[in-house]
């Protein structure tokens, strides 16, 4: 297909797709324009996408259990490498470590490994939910993925859970002009039903000793953020508005969602404290446990001279995008490496390399192949979506996601 019959078909398929608010099918990066929807679709068996299913159940259920040992265990805890300021935040028992959340996992043959936790603020919700619907409609065939069906149940959980009463304004926040993230949050919205939500920009949040306000005076009890929690301690202006903001959320004064255990558990270490988990004989889970640590965590620790003759891959404890990921052969080479500053100066675990498995996706400038990264939502404690991206060693913004049917 030439770029010209390429785009002739690629342009009214972004067109729907902006018609649903999904406003980034390409991308302006390092002065020029990527494409980062690709109309292809993966065909995926059914064996493997059940295989998958009962992999983000297993692992969700060794991260849960985690989370309540962070919670009950101090030493561990500090391991987390959490600012101070947010250390009570802990104290915040929440029924599920996260209710929005996405694992990222490397499918390569019958193995299946988790490389990544995205439970604090997980995108990839229209790519998922909307996206992958009008590409199936193209093909003429189903889409597996129900996130929205998730996210409403979600909320009815959430709202039990909180005490929210129908009466009771939930606000909604992210940066406005993010097209990504304020749609992202517009959908997670548009599924909270039978409930008053208002949407303000996270720079209007009013923040006095009082508590959370709009700029209208209006107090707000309840806030949806997709805003990482470590930018209010440390972000370089307004920091102590920051920590006044985060001492509301330990007090209480506004509530928060997702829960600050997501951010507790966002932390890349948490990886590394569950392999300790398997590297030690840990008593706290039970030998089907930690069969299911073996099987689908990848090695990790605080130091790379455990890595010999091995091919490891070093992780900021915020890394988002790949941000500050470096890749190292078994001599400790540096392969290839993202020196975002914010992410790259930041504490790093160490994890065993897992090469990804090659796909071929059509794009304007022909063929490409790179590797594939499957992405698994898991909302409101259950699986209910896959979220494939084709890119290079690191998966960054510049990745492009296909469609997937079973």
């Amino acid at each position: 297909m030439s770029p010209e019959q390429y785009l002739k078909k690629w342009v009214p398929i972004n067109e729907k797709m902006r018609q649903e608010n999904f406003l980034w099918g390409t991308l302006f990066e390092n002065d020029e324009w990527h494409q980062y929807m690709s109309f292809d679709l993966y065909k995926m068996p059914k064996y493997q996408w059940n295989r998958i299913i009962k992999a983000t159940q297993e692992i969700a259920h060794i991260l849960q259990k985690t989370y309540k040992i962070l919670c009950d265990d101090d030493s561990l805890f500090l391991q987390l490498g959490l600012p101070a300021s947010t250390h009570g935040l802990k104290n915040l028992i929440s029924r599920y470590f996260s209710y929005f959340a996405r694992l990222d996992l490397i499918v390569n043959g019958d193995e299946i490994k988790v490389i990544e936790i995205n439970c604090d603020t997980p995108l990839g919700y229209l790519e998922t939910s909307v996206c992958n619907r009008i590409i199936c409609e193209e093909h003429d065939c189903q889409s597996p993925n129900h996130l929205e069906e998730n996210i409403q149940q979600a909320w009815e959980q959430i709202k039990q859970d909180y005490s929210i009463k129908p009466t009771d304004a939930i606000y909604f926040t992210s940066f406005n002009w993010h097209d990504e993230e304020r749609e992202s949050v517009q959908l997670i919205r548009n599924n909270c039903l039978n409930q008053q939500t208002r949407y303000i920009h996270v720079g209007n949040i009013v923040i006095s000793e009082n508590g959370l306000f709009t700029p209208k005076g209006e107090k707000i009890d309840y806030l949806y953020r997709l805003y990482p929690l470590e930018f209010l301690d440390l972000a370089d202006e307004g920091r102590d508005k920051g920590l006044i903001f985060i001492d509301h959320i330990a007090k209480g004064v506004v509530k928060i969602i997702n829960p600050p255990s997501a951010f507790i558990m966002q932390s890349k270490a948490v990886m590394a404290i569950v392999y300790s988990f398997l590297s030690q004989g840990s008593t706290l889970f039970t030998v089907e446990e930690l069969k299911l640590i073996e099987k689908y965590f990848l090695p990790t620790y605080f130091d790379e001279r455990f890595f010999k003759d091995q091919t490891y891959i070093a992780k900021p404890f915020w890394g988002r995008e790949g941000g500050g990921i470096s890749i190292f052969d078994a001599q400790k080479n540096v392969i290839d490496e993202d020196r975002t500053a914010y992410y790259y100066r930041q504490k790093r675990v160490y994890q065993k390399y897992m090469e990804m498995p090659e796909a071929t996706i059509s794009t304007w400038d022909g063929d490409y192949t790179g590797k594939l990264l499957i992405g698994s939502f898991l909302i409101n404690a259950m699986p209910c979506g896959l979220f494939l991206r084709v890119g290079e060693r690191i998966t960054g913004n510049l990745s492009m996601f296909c469609g997937i049917t079973i």
